[in-house]
């Protein structure tokens, strides 16, 4: 399964610390695996939430082509469905 940053995400991953990078770094192995707290988002027919603490990370699934590309990564409190 191939994953692909946009820009907002890998902008995202560069500002914030090591840690927090480690850890959203963590999270999209586990969307590759499809484990952790994932659920799909209501009226889209392939778009998909992770969540890991107080960040979400909003990704795209695309079946036909075995890809994940990631959308969107921030808070929870800054993040937009």
């Amino acid at each position: 399964m191939t994953v692909t940053l946009e820009k907002q995400p890998k902008k995202y991953l560069q500002s914030v610390d090591d840690a927090t990078r480690r850890k959203l770094l963590k999270g999209i192995e586990n969307i590759q695996s499809m484990t952790g707290d994932i659920k799909k988002l209501k009226g889209t027919a392939n778009q998909y939430r992770y969540k890991i603490a107080h960040y979400r990370i909003l990704y795209e699934w695309r079946q036909s082509e075995n890809q994940i590309i990631i959308t969107a990564i921030n808070t929870r409190t800054n993040i937009k469905y």
